[in-house]
């Protein structure tokens, strides 16, 4: 999933977050539905009996701009892909949008979830390797164990993504 959003920092003359438009929201709702069809399609999973909860997406994407803005405000930064990756992640693993009608136990949340998150990863080595990262079955083994049964805070799955990318320039460097 590429950066989704690429928005104006959004405050008002007092310096206060000023919340999205409907359309804004609704073009970023598009982009994540895409990546979750995306997803859906390399896991062989039927659309059928999978289903979202649009609202709760909505409130995740908020959330995730706020924290955009909070980076710009507080700490004078712009948020990196692989941060705005690592919150979405984060709320869709504890605000679970997708659900599976046929079987609510499939965790396709943490699914996806990894999905986006090795994505994005990848897609930022090519940027800056010009190669996929390397990770093994364990690695990713224990990553989805991670995201579906750990209590991942949004900073832990930032480090995470941070020193897989952080992990693969070095070692390209001694290569």
């Amino acid at each position: 999933m590429s950066k989704i959003s690429e928005l104006n920092i959004r405050l008002d003359d007092d310096g206060y977050y000023l919340p999205l438009t409907s359309e804004e929201k609704y073009i970023l709702l598009e982009k994540i539905q895409k990546s979750f069809h995306e997803y859906m399609k390399s896991a062989g999973i039927s659309t059928m009996y999978m289903k979202c909860r649009v609202s709760v997406l909505l409130d995740i994407i908020e959330k995730v701009e706020k924290r955009r803005v909070y980076f710009h405000v507080f700490h004078r930064a712009t948020m990196s892909e692989s941060d705005e990756m690592s919150l979405y992640c984060f709320w869709i693993l504890k605000l679970t949008p997708f659900f599976n009608v046929e079987n609510p136990d499939y965790p396709v949340n943490a699914f996806f979830a990894l999905f986006i998150f090795l994505k994005t990863i990848n897609n930022l080595s090519y940027e800056r390797l010009n190669r996929a990262i390397n990770l093994d079955k364990e690695y990713v083994d224990s990553l989805i164990y991670a995201f579906q049964y750990r209590d991942l805070s949004k900073e832990a799955i930032m480090a995470i993504a941070e020193a897989l990318l952080t992990g693969e320039y070095q070692s390209s460097q001694q290569s």
